[in-house]
């Protein structure tokens, strides 16, 4: 039972606060130098970003693509004759240390 005594003993204090707030003269050229300012604040603009469509679903579509692309390439290098082209390079660009060439024949 105290303790309903004391809650409302502490409500009624705040309340009776509340009520001794005086209000503040200001004068009516800060008003309305206030409300000038909040009413043309212009809202910031996002910067332009020309890349704008390529949201998060796109570049993981774009990521899974060029995963995909390089395990094909990976894999096709792999199998294919990897010294036949190794050779056939070398001799192009006279790399090459066949015995045929030799100065020394």
């Amino acid at each position: 039972m105290d303790g309903k005594k004391i809650t409302q003993q502490k409500i009624d204090e705040v309340l009776e606060t509340a009520s001794q707030i005086d209000t503040v003269d200001t004068s009516p050229f800060f008003k309305d130098k206030v409300l000038y300012r909040l009413a043309n604040v212009e809202e910031e603009k996002e910067p332009y970003f020309p890349l704008g469509w390529f949201t998060p679903k796109y570049q993981v579509a774009a990521l899974f693509l060029f995963a995909i692309l390089n395990i094909v390439a990976i894999y096709t290098y792999r199998s294919s004759n990897q010294q036949e082209q190794i050779t056939a390079f070398a001799e192009a660009f006279g790399l090459s240390t066949s015995d045929d060439e030799s100065f020394l024949n």
